[in-house]
């Protein structure tokens, strides 16, 4: 992001909190109302019911373009500039590289599956839930630490042409990996295929183009960014952006709109932390793609989850 628009931000922190309580607003009923009803009104009109059973594969990616067309409709449609909103790929390669340096420590998430498999505990209770945070924490913590040492001066990094198609054939081989796995093994199902194209593209580069993107950036514009850890400056839009998406990943077991309130309370706690952490590298990189990069790479360990 250029200093004009970083300047624009940091002085946004002294807007009137009327204008403060609007921006929340506005990201708080395009996410939980907006969001909703489109998505069971869509859900209605190619299926005949809001709530398909079973729920068809390709509705998941009907529901999941929202991801992308409702920040487009409230950034570009609202005449928004959208470098102010992380859609920037200005320093892409940077972006990569340092997703790709924080991936080895993001797999400690992962670890905490695998611990919680063995010991036949869910995500969803109270002793799984705690485990996985602690280890997203310390995923966060090792991150930070390692974005501060090796890329305290971002704006100021150069990566080769070379280096840059390395990372990104890099990321290829990742996200083939479970694929080319499930073909050795003869396991290999459409399901498998879903899950690493769903994992990358939409809950990837999707929700982090709808949280990081459109929500964080917003409520950046309206709080401004008047805080620093580690060399990373943020407000407390960083915080308000990972509750909701918190809240979004509670409410994936309910349907308020219609009637259904079972909630997965636990499952709020772990990706609370993860929120933070994508949140943190939007605010280091000023874009969304080194959060969309390495959430997207979820993909590699979803996927070979299914085969084992």
């Amino acid at each position: 992001m250029n200093t004009e628009v970083e300047g624009k931000i940091a002085d946004s922190s002294s807007l009137p909190m009327t204008k403060k309580l609007v921006a929340l607003g506005e990201v708080i009923v395009v996410r939980f109302v907006a969001y909703a009803l489109i998505a069971l009104a869509l859900l209605q009109l190619v299926y005949g019911s809001p709530e398909p059973s079973p729920f068809p594969l390709e509705a998941s990616y009907l529901v999941g373009t929202l991801w992308f067309v409702i920040p487009a409709l409230m950034i570009y449609g609202l005449r928004r500039n959208p470098k102010e909103y992380g859609l920037s790929v200005n320093r892409a390669p940077q972006s990569i590289d340092l997703a790709l340096n924080a991936f080895p420590f993001y797999v400690l998430t992962n670890v905490a599956f695998i611990i919680l498999m063995f010991m036949n505990w869910s995500y969803l209770e109270p002793l799984g839930a705690l485990v996985l945070t602690g280890f997203f924490i310390l995923a966060l913590l090792l991150i930070v630490r390692m974005v501060s040492r090796k890329y305290d001066h971002f704006e100021e990094i150069q990566i080769s042409q070379k280096k840059h198609r390395n990372n990104v054939l890099a990321i290829l081989l990742l996200l083939l990996l479970p694929v080319i796995l499930g073909i050795v093994l003869r396991r290999v199902s459409w399901p498998l295929v879903s899950t690493v194209v769903w994992q990358f593209i939409f809950s990837g580069f999707g929700e982090e183009i709808f949280f990081r993107g459109y929500i964080q950036s917003r409520l950046n514009v309206a709080f401004g960014r008047p805080y620093e850890w580690k060399g990373i400056q943020f407000g407390v839009g960083l915080f308000i952006t990972a509750a909701i998406f918190a809240a979004t990943h509670v409410l994936n077991s309910a349907n308020i709109w219609l009637g259904n309130f079972n909630m997965a309370w636990w499952w709020g706690t772990f990706t609370l932390v993860g929120g933070i952490l994508f949140g943190l590298l939007r605010e280091k990189t000023q874009s969304v793609v080194a959060p969309g990069v390495l959430h997207g790479l979820e993909a590699v360990g979803e996927g070979l989850a299914l085969l084992f």
